[in-house]
């Protein structure tokens, strides 16, 4: 960190009224960083367009009458598969959406 950068910190740490530290704590969470992880974040969101098409689909089976147990499982294990998927996403640091 320059001179100029820690007497920026102090300054608006000073201005919140808050020490340096519990500031940039602040920033942190009401400014959280963004990592872009584009071939991660297309994957995710292939994979979700993909479950959703065959979830769509079993709903227009129900919608229907001719649903299905099974197809109801599937459903379910496809939501849940997003879940995890997204979820893996956001643990390697992919905080929230851009």
């Amino acid at each position: 960190m320059s001179t100029k950068d820690y007497e920026l910190l102090k300054k608006n740490s000073v201005a919140a009224g808050l020490s340096a530290n519990a500031w940039l704590m602040a920033q942190l969470e009401t400014n959280r960083p963004v990592l872009h992880r584009e071939e991660e974040t297309w994957e995710a969101i292939r994979f979700m367009d993909d479950a959703g098409r065959e979830i769509n689909t079993i709903a227009r089976d129900f919608n229907s009458g001719y649903g299905t147990a099974d197809q109801l499982r599937h459903a379910v294990c496809l939501l849940s598969a997003v879940y995890e998927r997204l979820y893996a996403l956001r643990k390697k640091g992919y905080l929230h959406a851009a």
